[in-house]
């Protein structure tokens, strides 16, 4: 395995944050070797959160009441937790494959 340095490089999107588009943090990434790209207009295809998240937490939810936000909270937070390390490493790995698509359609998602 090499140095952290030969893995850098590559494509960066910038999250919708004042502290991405600061002078200096894009000095360091051009350093770093990364291309940024702009963040695009919000789409549910680059929003792990809509694909990948909320499906089984809807289904967690559905058909329940609940007393206070606090219990919704709760279940989500169960739900999350109880998912192992390859449920957010798949969740990365659909982003990757959805940012693809954009960047090859243009930025049109």
């Amino acid at each position: 395995m090499g140095s952290w340095e030969d893995h850098l490089g590559g494509l960066f999107l910038h999250a919708n944050v004042p502290a991405d588009r600061e002078l200096a943090t894009q000095k360091k990434l051009a350093y770093l070797g990364f291309q940024c790209l702009d963040h695009p207009h919000y789409s549910p295809d680059l929003a792990p959160s809509d694909y990948h998240f909320f499906p089984g937490l809807k289904k967690q939810l559905k058909a329940r009441h609940f007393s206070s936000e606090a219990d919704i909270i709760a279940v989500a937070e169960t739900c999350l937790k109880g998912q192992h390390s390859e449920f957010f490493l798949s969740a990365l790995q659909k982003l990757e494959q959805q940012a693809k698509k954009c960047i090859e359609l243009l930025g049109v998602c």
